[in-house]
């Protein structure tokens, strides 16, 4: 569906990892990798790179990729919907700057999946969860029902009934946690992809609502959503990929690098102006 734009935000001020998105992976920038990752994908029309801090702009500029200079905004969903904005795209996938191994099926299928809910915004949740993940508050958990139901502890009417998706594929998330709750067991969780998608329209009601201080608690912005009974609706798989939340996770990456055809972990890098 090559109506949908790829936004990929990055700043700077990183409170766990500081410049971030400028740290090279193997002679690259980290969000020009991130940014080259969804290009590689082939289902957008445009990817675009948004941020608050010129640096990022001379970095990608740099390496042939299209950017975008943002006001400053409390969270990266804030940043992408007034990109969004800014360049009248219908539809919009939110990969986040630190992604540089994200799987291309995903970002395909979202595509696909957008416009089958336009009021909803679309996230991904992994299956794979460990009990180590249960236990890491960096990993945030996303609490799965059953495709369109049950309702939500947020919300106070049922959503509009879904057009069809494949149940085992699709399911509506009904609360995130980084700590899970005691009773845990009993309920159904996933690890957070920390994709997001939607329609124009979607995103820009999300950046429009207060932000709830269960979200500032928690610090998960889908969660701004559910409190305000927005519909999250979940693409569910299980994949290959390692974001980077700290410094000591580029390890990881550099050996998913390796062993990932489509994504050499050994490329030159672009000379690059200094800002």
């Amino acid at each position: 569906m090559k109506e949908v734009v790829c936004v990929v935000p990055a700043r700077m001020a990183s409170s766990r990892f500081p410049g971030k998105p400028l740290v090279e992976i193997a002679g690259i920038p980290l969000v020009v990798r991130s940014a080259r990752r969804a290009l590689e994908a082939d289902c957008f029309s445009r990817v675009v790179v948004a941020t608050e801090d010129q640096i990022i702009v001379d970095a990608c500029t740099a390496h042939g990729l299209e950017t975008i200079l943002t006001p400053l905004f409390p969270t990266g969903t804030d940043r992408v919907a007034w990109a969004a904005q800014q360049l009248a795209a219908p539809w919009v996938v939110n990969l986040q700057g630190d992604e540089p191994i994200f799987p291309l099926d995903l970002l395909c299928d979202l595509c696909k999946l957008l416009p089958t809910d336009p009021i909803a915004l679309w996230t991904a949740a992994d299956t794979g969860l460990t009990d180590r993940d249960r236990w890491d508050e960096d990993v945030v958990k996303i609490e799965l029902g059953k495709p369109f139901g049950p309702l939500s502890p947020f919300e106070t009417s049922r959503v509009m009934p879904g057009q069809h998706l494949d149940e085992h594929r699709v399911s509506l998330a009904l609360d995130f946690f980084r700590e899970l709750p005691s009773d845990a067991s009993r309920r159904n969780f996933a690890i957070h992809v920390g994709v997001y998608g939607g329609s124009l329209q979607a995103l820009s009601r999300f950046a429009s609502l207060p932000i709830p201080q269960i979200e500032t608690d928690r610090r998960i912005e889908p969660l701004r959503a559910l409190a305000a009974g927005m519909p999250v609706k979940v693409r569910k798989g299980h994949w290959a990929r390692a974001a980077i939340d700290r410094r000591e996770h580029i390890s990881s990456v550099l050996e998913l690098l390796e062993g990932d055809s489509s994504c050499p972990a050994r490329t030159k890098q672009t000379p690059s102006t200094s800002s």
